[in-house]
């Protein structure tokens, strides 16, 4: 049950905070939700993996798909990628590693803290 709640929490960090924030502020919020839920360190690299990566690979392919824009393909184009898909891809895989990390750091942190009687 703290999977799911954990990803739905990395899911909302992203999705509503995404556009205000910078993205390293979006990763100590996903680790301190790594810290408050403290279950198996897989499970919470887990959650914050596919929250983060989800919003990061989804978001970008329904605004590319409901614009028609020509950009993705073009930045594809000049990074020397074969398409914008492919761009795609690759952000969601970076925020499927960024998430899980932060995810992960937080979870261990809240660990250690924990024994220490400091959080």
């Amino acid at each position: 049950m703290r999977f799911f709640i954990q990803l739905v929490f990395a899911l909302a960090i992203a999705y509503f905070l995404g556009p205000h924030l910078p993205y390293w502020i979006l990763m100590v919020l996903v680790a301190g939700t790594g810290a408050i839920f403290r279950g198996n360190t897989f499970l919470s690299f887990a959650a914050g993996a596919l929250g983060v990566g989800l919003v990061w690979l989804l978001v970008p392919l329904m605004i590319w798909s409901a614009s028609g824009s020509a950009l993705p393909g073009k930045m594809a184009g000049i990074m020397g990628l074969g398409n914008g898909a492919l761009l795609l891809g690759i952000t969601g895989f970076l925020g499927f590693l960024i998430g899980g990390s932060s995810a992960l750091t937080g979870n261990l942190l809240g660990k250690l803290l924990e024994g220490n009687r400091l959080y």
